[in-house]
């Protein structure tokens, strides 16, 4: 048997954080990153083999254009490097010999051990639930080879350990309360198919913690100060809030620097407000780059923002910052419709984006020329 083990940076980067960055930096960052990682290995004298393994169907969607413009840079670049090439897992098996393991650790690609998958109160009766559903499925006599089909795929099925990504406290989705409704039914379906009685406890919902509501659109005009200090209660008033969830998200990753993001528009520009989990002067090179992308595919608009001891300057761009106790913005932007963005980048690495996935979006408010 021959293995291959996932990079879990490199993928997440791929799966969770460059669909928020400019294609040709993402390309540039991801392919640097390969380098530096195999440079000790190719100077032994070594090839070096870099998987990349994620889910493929959970990133695209939130990529410009289905991610094209990434994947025209990513192999543009691989092509123009005479010594990278981009291999498929049986290539890849045919050129680089083989280094023999006696044994495997066990555990998932998440901290090598199991805490995300059982453990938790909601993980382990999706366990027993699920227990309960193959012992049926093993114990039915009489039941058609057709019927006995059926119930072993809707099995198959629940048996995917990802249903239990969802529950427990580690992951949060918006979709989590049908990911738990369409768990139950697979798991009711293999009674149904085998003739039997479906037990009680799969009308009841296996969730038991409810996330906290994440994001809230704005309502009003605002045209706060760039001063890096929240003056008064009504400065932010009118702006939308994103809060970020520290449990992660979809990405089980590291804690991320920002807590909450606040945004809105007036008087001609987008503001935006970042209010960092901890003191940003502690964040050695981070950089703060702002996006406002106009209605109907107009220009974007960009502020790259840098931190220097606990201090914001303006890197490149048209628009203002300042930090004190959080970090103010303001980006000049066109009338209507404006949709924002922010990637967070330490040492010219990205380390998170705001949101994980596409833009937050400002419609035009009351006296937007005021």
């Amino acid at each position: 048997m021959k293995m291959i083990f996932r990079d879990h940076q490199l993928s997440d980067l791929i799966g969770f954080v460059y669909s928020g960055v400019n294609a040709a930096d993402a390309a540039q960052d991801f392919l640097h990153r390969i380098r530096e990682n195999c440079a000790g290995l190719l100077a032994s004298g070594r090839d070096a083999l870099v998987p990349i393994i994620l889910d493929g169907e959970n990133a695209w969607e939130y990529y410009d254009r289905n991610g094209r413009p990434f994947f025209r840079e990513l192999y543009k670049r691989i092509q123009d490097d005479p010594a990278m090439e981009a291999l498929t897992v049986s290539e890849a098996f045919a050129r680089i010999e083989a280094e023999p393991l006696d044994h495997v650790f066990p555990g998932s690609w998440i901290n090598a051990n199991f805490d995300v998958w059982i453990g938790a109160e909601e993980d382990n009766k999706s366990w027993r639930l699920l227990l309960d559903a193959r012992k049926a499925f093993e114990a039915a006599t009489g039941v058609s080879e057709e019927k006995r089909r059926l119930a072993r795929e809707e099995l198959f099925i629940a048996e995917g350990s990802d249903w239990n990504w969802w529950y427990g406290p580690e992951h949060h989705s918006e979709n989590r309360i049908e990911f738990d409704q369409i768990y139950r039914e697979h798991l009711a379906n293999v009674y149904r198919a085998l003739g039997l009685t479906t037990p009680a406890e799969l009308s009841h919902p296996i969730l038991r913690i409810q996330a906290d509501e994440t994001h809230t659109a704005p309502h009003g005009l605002i045209t706060p100060t760039i001063n890096g200090i929240v003056d008064s209660y009504f400065e932010w008033l009118g702006a939308g809030v994103y809060q970020v969830d520290q449990r992660s998200g979809s990405m089980h990753g590291k804690k991320a620097p920002v807590k909450a993001v606040r945004y809105g528009a007036g008087a001609g520009k987008v503001y935006l407000l970042v209010d960092f989990e901890q003191d940003p002067g502690t964040l050695r090179g981070l950089q703060i780059i702002a996006e406002v992308a106009g209605k109907n595919g107009g220009p974007v608009k960009k502020l790259t923002v840098a931190l220097d001891a606990g201090h914001a300057f303006v890197v490149s761009g048209i628009g203002d910052a300042a930090y004190h106790s959080v970090m103010e913005m303001a980006i000049p932007a066109e009338e209507g419709l404006n949709r924002v963005r922010l990637s967070f980048w330490q040492d010219g690495l990205p380390i998170q984006a705001v949101p994980p996935q596409d833009y937050l979006e400002i419609t035009e408010p009351p006296g937007w020329s005021a």
